[in-house]
């Protein structure tokens, strides 16, 4: 999915990523959570696992009532 499929780009508030990612060289790992400037980043090689969040809104109701789904 790009960044240009949201309505804000890159920028959008409708979807957030949460990762932890567990370094192979032993190294401490990484906690980062990312609700804007999605695109590819440089990882070192581990394990990542990943909470996609997904903020949904009805046509009629969207500025009053924003639901948050998280996606495993």
């Amino acid at each position: 999915m790009d960044a240009t499929d949201w309505p804000l780009g890159n920028k959008s508030w409708l979807m957030g990523i949460q990762t932890h990612i567990s370094h192979d060289d032993g190294s401490e790992g990484t906690n980062v959570f990312g609700p804007r400037d999605y695109g590819p980043k440089t990882l070192k090689a581990g394990t990542l696992q990943c909470n996609i969040f997904v903020n949904t809104t009805g046509e009629v109701d969207k500025t009053f009532t924003p639901r948050l789904y998280k996606i495993d």
